[in-house]
C-alpha cells in the first residue's frame, strides 16, 4: 500500500472504499497499526472513518481500533522492554519510568492522550516499561483516548461535508485550545520541575 495516499482524506476514502464489505475491518486495522507504528496522522484517518461509516461507526472503529493498537504496543513493549530503553527515556525526559505510582500514573495517561503533547509510542512504552499494569493502561487509554477519537470524527465530517460551520469552527477551536494548553503545560513543567 502506498502510504503517501494516507496523508489525503478524499484518497484514503476511496482507497478504503474499495474494500466493500470488508472496509470496516480494513480501516480497524489500519487505527490499529497506527497506534503502533504512528506513520500516517491519526486525524487524516479518523476524518476518512466519520465521512465513510458515519459518527457513530465511525467514533467507534477510531476510538476501538486505537486502543486496540495502544494494547498490543504496549504487551510488546513490556516484552520487548530493556534498561537501555529506560535508561534513554530517563536521560531525555529526566523521568524515572520504574518509580510510577499507579494512581498517577492513570491521571497521567489520561490527561497526555487528551493533550496532544506527548507522542502516542511514548505513552505505551512509558506505561510498559514503568511496571504501569495493564488494567490501569488499558482503562486510562480508553478514557483519554475518548475525545479525541470524537473530536476528529466530527471534525471529519463537519470540515469535509461543510454542513455545519458553526461545529466546524467550534471543534477547531477545542483542538486548538488543548494544543495550545498542552504547549503552555509542558513549558510550564520544564519552569518549574517538581522536586
Amino acid at each position: 500500500m502506498d502510504w503517501l495516499i494516507l496523508h489525503n482524506v478524499a484518497a484514503l476514502t476511496a482507497y478504503i472504499r474499495n474494500y466493500g464489505i470488508l472496509a470496516p475491518v480494513i480501516t480497524f486495522i489500519l487505527f490499529t497499526l497506527q497506534a503502533i507504528f504512528p506513520v500516517f496522522p491519526y486525524v487524516i484517518l479518523t476524518a476518512a472513518t466519520g465521512l465513510l461509516f458515519g459518527f457513530k461507526t465511525g467514533f467507534l472503529l477510531s476510538w476501538s481500533g486505537a486502543l486496540t493498537g495502544a494494547c498490543i504496543a504496549f504487551w510488546l513493549c513490556r516484552w520487548l522492554g530493556s534498561e537501555w530503553v529506560i535508561a534513554r527515556f530517563q536521560s531525555r525526559f529526566d523521568f524515572d519510568l520504574r518509580g510510577m505510582d499507579s494512581r498517577l500514573a492513570f491521571w497521567s495517561i489520561i490527561i497526555v492522550r487528551i493533550v496532544p503533547v506527548v507522542p502516542t509510542p511514548l505513552i505505551n512504552a512509558a506505561a510498559a516499561l514503568g511496571g504501569v499494569s495493564f488494567a490501569t493502561f488499558f482503562f486510562a487509554s480508553a478514557i483519554g483516548k475518548l475525545p479525541t477519537a470524537l473530536l476528529y470524527t466530527g471534525l471529519g465530517l463537519s470540515l469535509f461535508k461543510i454542513q455545519d460551520i458553526k461545529l466546524t469552527l467550534t471543534i477547531l477551536g477545542v483542538i486548538l485550545f488543548l494544543i495550545l494548553a498542552g504547549r503552555y503545560l509542558k513549558q510550564n513543567q520544564k519552569v518549574n520541575p517538581r522536586s
